[in-house]
């Protein structure tokens, strides 16, 4: 019986100093990393098992930087989606469309062709790198909206945790054929999943509605603009708005992530907190300083210049013990070839 191939990465196997290039050689085909830390304290554990062009993994790291780049997102078999179950830790993600929260105790599917620059604290979670053509429900993701989840404790969350967790407990005694008909199962139930949250998805007036005023956020724009320029009254307005708790919450919340974004990429030599807030209509210092902890747990001196200051990763020499890792190098770099 031919087993479902595995593969490990063991930041105990390498110097402290190769650490963090050893890991950034095993996943530079997917993003770019920077340790949040030391980088001598950087750890990183990983345990992958690959089934037909599914690739499976259990990782934990400590504090990390990840930037996918477009170039990253472009080529051959980088069409794909990732399932991620967070065991534990948080990550803050920046994307085109804004800031993502991912938290402790929820199910994601990301589209991985959209670009991203994310912070995790100290991480635990499985993951799964899906190539689209596998769930007919991808269809339903987009720039606009390349995150979905559930809560672990929701019906929905639990049943596809409990589903995935066995499934991976039966690798250990199935032959390849049959993980993949179990694999085959087990993404049905996913698709499933995702096309009844896609039922329920918001009106296409609503989208429309978020991107006019996405495209005016620097300028004085509420209320009234969205009744004159779709047509509506302010009780529909009111009635679409009411899950982002009303335009002016929903215009703070967008405003805040531009600043965000702004603070990160800023000089901090030649940048004051005071002039960004300003740029998007946050007129007193004190007033941005205290929703944007509230906002994204941090104060905005944190974050200035993070970006600005931060070392590109160099291309280190290939390390040590590379043929610990080497199967799962080549899985990473092409994720939807199928095969072992």
């Amino acid at each position: 019986m031919k087993s479902v191939p595995t593969a490990q990465f063991d930041y105990r196997n390498f110097a402290p100093e190769e650490r963090l290039p050893a890991f950034r050689q095993m996943t530079a085909s997917l993003y770019d990393v920077w340790a949040l830390t030391d980088p001598k304290d950087f750890r990183a554990e990983a345990y992958g098992r690959k089934v037909g062009d599914l690739v499976f993994n259990e990782v934990k790291f400590s504090p990390t930087r990840f930037l996918r780049k477009p170039e990253h997102a472009r080529g051959k078999d980088r069409d794909f989606l990732t399932l991620h179950a967070q065991m534990a830790g948080e990550e803050r993600i920046l994307m085109e469309h804004g800031v993502v929260r991912l938290l402790t105790g929820h199910i994601y599917v990301r589209d991985w062709s959209c670009p991203y620059d994310s912070s995790v604290t100290a991480m635990h979670l499985h993951t799964i790198i899906i190539p689209r053509h596998r769930l007919a429900a991808s269809a339903t993701m987009s720039r606009r909206s390349p995150v979905v989840g559930w809560s672990m404790d929701d019906p929905g969350g639990n049943m596809l945790l409990r589903l995935w967790l066995q499934l991976l407990e039966s690798f250990n005694t199935v032959s390849t054929g049959e993980a993949e008909i179990l694999c085959d199962g087990f993404l049905g139930f996913l698709d499933g999943l995702m096309r009844g949250d896609a039922g329920a998805e918001r009106s296409a007036t609503l989208q429309a509605m978020e991107q006019y005023l996405l495209s005016r956020l620097q300028g004085d724009v509420g209320v009234e603009d969205l009744c004159r320029h779709f047509h509506v009254s302010r009780a529909t307005v009111y009635r679409l708005f009411e899950p982002h708790g009303g335009v002016s919450a929903y215009l703070g919340r967008m405003r805040m992530e531009r600043a965000y974004a702004d603070l990160r990429r800023a000089d901090p030599s030649n940048t004051r907190i005071a002039e960004i807030a300003a740029s998007w209509r946050f007129s007193e210092a004190s007033s941005f300083s205290r929703k944007f902890r509230q906002q994204f747990g941090l104060p905005p001196s944190e974050v200035l210049g993070r970006d600005f200051a931060m070392e590109q990763p160099r291309v280190e020499k290939l390390m040590r013990g590379v043929e610990a890792f080497a199967s799962y190098t080549s899985w990473l770099s092409a994720p939807s070839e199928p095969g072992s």
